[in-house]
């Protein structure tokens, strides 16, 4: 008897509720009729902010990649040559937090890449003597440490990603992600969790302490 009381005040002074493990697996059940699009869209959600914990935690001015830019000009090419400015963990950051709608790892890169090769290609057939009969290309070159092969596999791959992947992003995010559209789910987010921030209940550790919060929108960018 003592001991229930022990662990009921543990649980009162923290703030703690009782998770209810049916609310979990009627979340999982909802995932699994969700249709292929609303998935892919969930997914890519996940792997984000998967990505954007993982990079948090490395040096912003971490080279993740490089680009490498050659020309041809009288049937020969020129060796690779490596080019500037370099992809850090900065940029990746700022790409997977502020863009509308929810990319990835990959996506990210191979924007930069398709960005700065336009500009870098362009840059050196106007250095040339003759630009109208040379070609050029560049190719990225992933840092060892931030390959594809190197980071966590739900960075990458949505196929590794789970429902209970989905539930503890959704649960570790202030409120709703950009784009939110399963208003359904958070009835069964709350007691596994979710913040005000959702349209839940106040927990006894929230600092308003007052009514539930209409559902703002938010992002991997807006979490502390």
């Amino acid at each position: 008897m003592n001991h229930r009381c022990g662990v009921l005040l543990v649980m009162l002074a923290c703030g703690c509720s009782i998770v209810d493990p049916s609310d979990r697996d009627e979340l999982r059940d909802r995932i699994a009729m969700m249709s292929p699009d609303d998935t892919s869209f969930a997914k890519r959600w996940t792997m984000n902010t998967k990505a954007v914990d993982w990079l948090r935690r490395k040096p912003p001015g971490d080279q993740m990649g490089k680009l490498q830019c050659r020309y041809q000009a009288g049937g020969h090419w020129s060796n690779w040559a490596d080019q500037e400015p370099t992809y850090i963990v900065f940029d990746m950051l700022e790409c997977l937090l502020k863009r509308p709608f929810a990319v990835t790892y990959i996506l990210c890169k191979e924007e930069w890449e398709a960005w700065q090769s336009q500009i870098r290609k362009t840059d050196l057939l106007n250095s040339l003597p003759v630009p109208g009969g040379a070609s050029a290309e560049c190719r990225f070159v992933w840092d060892f440490r931030y390959e594809p092969e190197k980071v966590p596999i739900k960075l990458i791959d949505p196929d590794a990603v789970t429902p209970d992947d989905m539930i503890d992003a959704m649960i570790g995010l202030p409120a709703p992600p950009p784009g939110w559209m399963f208003p359904e789910l958070v009835p069964l987010l709350c007691p596994l969790g979710a913040g005000p921030g959702w349209g839940c209940p106040p927990r006894p550790t929230d600092p308003t302490g007052g009514e539930p919060t209409e559902p703002t929108g938010g992002g991997p960018g807006d979490r502390p």
